[in-house]
């Protein structure tokens, strides 16, 4: 044994404290960095050896690892609960804008302007000869297919920025999963030098949840310090490799644009989206949106093809037959407009019934009555029709009117949005939870850090200590050894 062996164990003593000091510092100093997690420093004593067949002494203890505090479970946890809140959050958002897009209930809203629209049928047939009944009515018609046309172009809009934000949840897929693939090779490398990247691995378990969020992964820890990620079975990121993904212009289907098809890059396959932001995405535009806009449709049509109906069976005010209130120019609504010769020469508005022998004359207002009571008209509604247009039709033994057809359309939109915001609190709450719980196991603790400076300070200025008794001992030696 050595003369110094007591000495060595104090520096090593003195080293494995200073090495614990700094992994505390580390701590400390990312005590509010996102996504960190304390380190420990965990100490071995080395190996003992044999002293004057008396038994093992030990020799003294070094740092053999700097570990990283992790959960696995409740990190996989977090990213399967992160996974249900970016769905929910997708659709709440557009909801709540499509919601936005009707203003009901409000004096603004678009039931109100159907409303002042058949009103002005009703003040007609109280005056059909008055011109400024019939000038307000073409007004009002104006003001009507205007609403109709704004309202569906803002929902055009909500779909067309919808797809543009799927087009950048797929870079952004793409990008995490070569930052992630990046981060594996580094930690590989380091990993093989007994090196200890927990660093990278704090920031590439930050970049995972970011992926969760977006789309539903799964996680597989590889024994060279590696992170495979797989969709729906298939590789997105295998050690240093990821995979890409892109979008296709997705098919008609009806008339319907669909949202693009997202696709593996290198063979053009489907790819499985079951969960997260992108799903929420895709569900709210061909799911949601989509039933929104053809059922409003449906209401557009039903009201244009019905005064139009009604209208061409009464007479103008000089007792000629009613021609179509509405002109349409195309097969969708944003082709509608009052027809020109109407708004040209306002006496061709058929208020009257059609001219008979009992009727000979035009000036009466049936017909604008007729016209008026059309809210309250019994429809039939065929949800299995693929065409908007004939979805909604008159029918005495029908099972709803214009009126409670477009208030169900309003309250569906209603209750759907506050599904999707009950939905994403819960889900905001339970993230919430398991993070404070990954923080209780992962999070620094500057108390507990304070604690752990002081016994590694006071560690290390005991063996210091011992640096100096031993020197002392060992000077007294030499010097009576010299005598």
């Amino acid at each position: 044994m050595s003369t110094f062996f007591g000495l060595n164990i104090a520096r090593l003593g003195m080293q494995a404290q200073l090495k614990a000091l700094e992994v505390t510092s580390h701590n400390i100093a990312n005590a509010n960095t996102p996504g960190f997690s304390r380190q420990t420093a965990h100490m071995v004593p080395t190996m003992a050896v044999s002293y004057a067949k008396k038994g093992m002494l030990g020799s003294g203890v070094i740092v053999d690892e700097i570990k990283r505090i992790r959960d696995s479970f409740l990190d996989r946890q977090i990213r399967h609960e992160l996974q249900t809140l970016g769905q929910w959050e997708a659709r709440s958002t557009y909801l709540s804008q499509i919601e936005q897009v009707f203003l009901e209930p409000s004096e603004s809203g678009l039931n109100s302007v159907i409303s002042t629209f058949f009103e002005s049928w009703q003040e007609l047939s109280l005056n059909p000869e008055s011109s400024s009944a019939r000038s307000a009515l073409i007004e009002n018609a104006n003001f009507l297919l205007n609403s109709f046309k704004h309202t569906y172009n803002s929902l055009a809009t909500i779909r067309d920025d919808i797809t543009v934000n799927i087009e950048l949840k797929v870079k952004e897929i793409n990008s995490l999963a070569k930052q992630i693939s990046d981060l594996n090779e580094q930690i590989v490398r380091l990993s093989a030098r007994n090196d200890y990247p927990n660093d990278l691995m704090d920031r590439r378990d930050l970049l995972i949840e970011q992926l969760a969020k977006i789309i539903n992964i799964s996680t597989v820890e590889n024994a060279n310090g590696s992170i495979s990620i797989n969709i729906g079975g298939r590789a997105l990121v295998h050690e240093n490799t990821a995979y890409e993904i892109k979008t296709l212009t997705g098919d008609t289907e009806n008339g319907w644009p669909q949202a693009p098809k997202i696709v593996w890059a290198k063979d053009e396959q489907p790819l499985y989206i079951g969960n997260g932001e992108l799903y929420g995405l895709i569900q709210v535009r061909d799911q949601n949106l989509r039933a929104y806009m053809e059922n409003f449709e449906s209401l557009v049509w039903a009201i244009v093809d019905s005064v139009n109906a009604y209208h061409q069976q009464g007479s103008d005010l000089h007792g000629n037959a009613g021609i179509p209130f509405f002109d349409i120019k195309g097969d969708h609504i944003l082709s509608i407009v009052v027809n020109q010769e109407i708004i040209d020469n306002p006496d061709k508005i058929a208020a009257a019934a059609a001219t008979t022998p009992d009727n000979p004359l035009p000036g009466d207002g049936s017909n604008a009555v007729i016209i008026a009571q059309l809210r309250n008209v019994r429809f039939t509604v065929n949800m299995a029709e693929s065409d908007p247009r004939q979805r909604l039709k008159e029918n005495a033994n029908g099972s709803t009117t214009l009126e409670f057809f477009y208030r169900d359309l309003i309250a569906g939109i209603g209750v759907n949005t506050q599904e999707a915001n009950r939905m994403t609190e819960n889900q905001e709450s339970m993230v919430e939870l398991l993070t404070t719980r990954q923080l209780s196991v992962s999070g620094v603790n500057l108390d507990e850090e304070m604690a752990n400076m002081v016994q590694f300070q006071l560690s290390y200025q005991a063996a210091a200590r011992l640096v100096t008794t031993l020197d002392e001992i060992y000077n007294t030696l030499i010097n009576e050894m010299l005598r």
